[in-house]
């Protein structure tokens, strides 16, 4: 059981790597395809507003647009609670709000700096000791 433990393993890949000729993912480039973005949430806790992604939509090489109205398909292990992008409510920073698939990686950054996202800031939770409050914000309200 401990025959590899202390030893050198014979590592296969470590030429290419270090002399730059291994190949990953993003160095692929196949005929129509397409780069995604995602906006994402600067508040750990808001209510969504509104998302304009007009002009986003109209910014050349861009193909699709969506927010989560567009795929509020509920997902997960245990719980299906989870949603591809949030809808209604964020809850953290970074949370996705909507996504763009364009033509370069440059179109799809531009077309998400394009989108615009109105929140209504809602109080916070940062530790579990705050969670367990009486008086604490309700951030999953369906659970």
């Amino acid at each position: 059981m401990l025959k590899y433990v202390g030893k050198s393993a014979l590592r296969v890949d470590g030429v290419r790597k270090v002399t730059g000729f291994s190949r990953y993912t993003d160095d692929l480039k196949l005929s129509g395809m397409l780069y995604t973005r995602i906006k994402k949430s600067p508040y750990p806790h808001a209510k969504i507003l509104k998302i304009d992604t007009s002009k986003a939509e109209k910014l050349p090489g861009v193909k699709v647009v969506i927010t989560g109205k567009d795929v509020p398909i509920r997902v997960g292990l245990y719980l299906e609670d989870k949603t591809f992008l949030a809808i209604d409510k964020v809850r953290f920073i970074g949370e996705p709000v909507a996504a763009v698939a364009a033509e370069s990686e440059e179109i799809a950054e531009e077309a998400v700096s394009l989108i615009e996202a109105d929140y209504e800031k809602l109080s916070a939770v940062f530790s579990p000791l705050d969670g367990i409050k009486p008086d604490a914000p309700l951030i999953h309200e369906d659970l």
